[in-house]
């Protein structure tokens, strides 16, 4: 049932609208760093709840060396953001943030502030091209990747998913959004009006 939920032209489209949003998002990051960032083509997959966390632990290897920034969005549907950082991921923001060799007191400050620039530029930028409207809840920061009891209770998840990199620094951030059955529904619909025009 869950692969009747999106055809090829809608995951071809939505896997477009993302890479827009995707590239906001690096863009932002780009600016904030001052230097060139290399994406990823975004993935789209319908996947079950259940196989979420493996699924974005292979996503971004190293990651459970790194904490987790979550961010919980709302626009006519509920969702979630989760940026990942590779294992180089916050020695590489140390010189470029203008932050001193004692990172590690402001780890969770940092890492924070690059995931709500990554959530924000493309979590909106994906629901403007859709149509609606977002707003977000704080983000918050987590030692490993799990779900919560919603997420548990979907019937299937749509996982979009794309990678930040900076090759210099070995600087790597994954940032993927969950999507619930209901919200499927409603990104199909929109995709479809966007066809029609």
């Amino acid at each position: 049932m869950s692969e009747m939920l999106l055809s090829d032209v809608h995951r071809d489209v939505l896997q477009e609208i993302t890479n827009i949003g995707m590239g906001r998002a690096g863009a932002a990051l780009a600016s904030l760093l001052g230097t060139f960032v290399t994406l990823s083509i975004p993935s789209v997959q319908l996947v079950p709840p259940a196989a979420l966390p493996a699924l974005l632990a292979g996503c971004a290897p190293g990651v459970l060396a790194s904490p987790v920034i979550r961010q919980a969005f709302k626009a006519g549907v509920n969702g979630e953001a989760v940026v990942m950082f590779g294992p180089n991921g916050i020695a590489g923001l140390r010189g470029m943030m203008g932050y001193d060799d004692e990172l590690a007191a402001h780890e969770h400050e940092v890492l924070t502030e690059v995931a709500n620039l990554l959530v924000g530029a493309c979590v909106q930028r994906v629901f403007e091209q859709l149509g609606q409207q977002i707003t977000f809840s704080a983000p918050t920061v987590e030692e490993a990747i799990r779900l919560d009891a919603s997420a548990q209770r979907w019937s299937v998840a749509l996982l979009l998913h794309v990678h930040f990199s900076l090759e210099q620094s070995g600087f790597m951030a994954h940032l993927a959004m969950l999507l619930p059955d209901s919200a499927i529904v409603r990104i199909r619909a929109e995709i479809d009006r966007i066809i029609g025009e």
